[in-house]
């Protein structure tokens, strides 16, 4: 879902931190000045699409790991 600036609608391209106010380029330069204090919003969604990617290995990594761990236990029952 794509941000809009809240001044013109916008694409937004910035955002600033742990609020909800996001900014195209011509409105951040505008309101700011300085935008390396802003958030890059690509820049966040490429390291939140990081961060669930290595939640979702991690996961299917417990998940192999508790399926052997039954599959251990069948087999000595079955013994």
């Amino acid at each position: 879902m794509a941000k809009r600036c809240i001044i013109c609608g916008k694409s937004a391209i910035y955002r600033v931190k742990d609020t909800p106010d996001f900014y195209c380029e011509e409105c951040a330069e505008e309101s700011f000045g300085d935008v390396t204090m802003l958030i890059n919003v690509e820049e966040e969604a490429q390291r939140l699409k990081e961060f669930l990617k290595q939640r979702m290995e991690d996961y299917l990594e417990e998940e192999e790991g508790v399926k052997k761990k039954k599959k251990q236990d069948d087999d000595e029952q079955d013994d």
